[in-house]
């Protein structure tokens, strides 16, 4: 489990030239690995933990041009604060924002994007699609 990994094994994965990784990085990973070990423990995953800031509903947004999608939202700034103050690491608000985006908890696309309205049928019917 990469939350129990050490010291030598944070320099050993830094010091693997095939990934490239710098080792402040792999210890950001370590460190982001235990602190989502706290949040599973204490409020049963980590999906939980996000959605609860959307009341378990995806944000769909009907953006007409790429300039108007955020790089950052309010949500994401409050999200990544909370993160951090829980000790994760490189979890700022753009980086949130691209995660939240990723997960589909806010659908971002383009309203004449050929996905906009297949994720927006995914978020308004999620059962149909499990």
């Amino acid at each position: 489990m990469v939350a129990n990994m050490g010291e030598k094994e944070i320099i050993e994965i830094a010091s693997n030239k095939e990934l490239g990784l710098a080792e402040c990085r792999a210890r950001c990973i370590v460190d982001n690995a235990k602190a989502i070990v706290k949040v599973v423990k204490e409020c049963g995953s980590f999906s939980s933990f996000l959605w609860g800031y959307f009341s378990y509903k995806p944000v769909i947004n009907k953006y007409r041009y790429p300039r108007n999608v955020p790089l950052r939202s309010p949500k994401a700034e409050v999200i990544s604060k909370e993160l951090v103050r829980r000790g994760f690491r490189l979890v700022g608000p753009v980086i949130t924002q691209s995660f939240i985006q990723a997960a589909g908890m806010t659908i971002d696309h383009l309203v004449d994007c050929f996905r906009y309205n297949e994720c927006v049928n995914l978020a308004e019917n999620p059962w149909k699609h499990v």
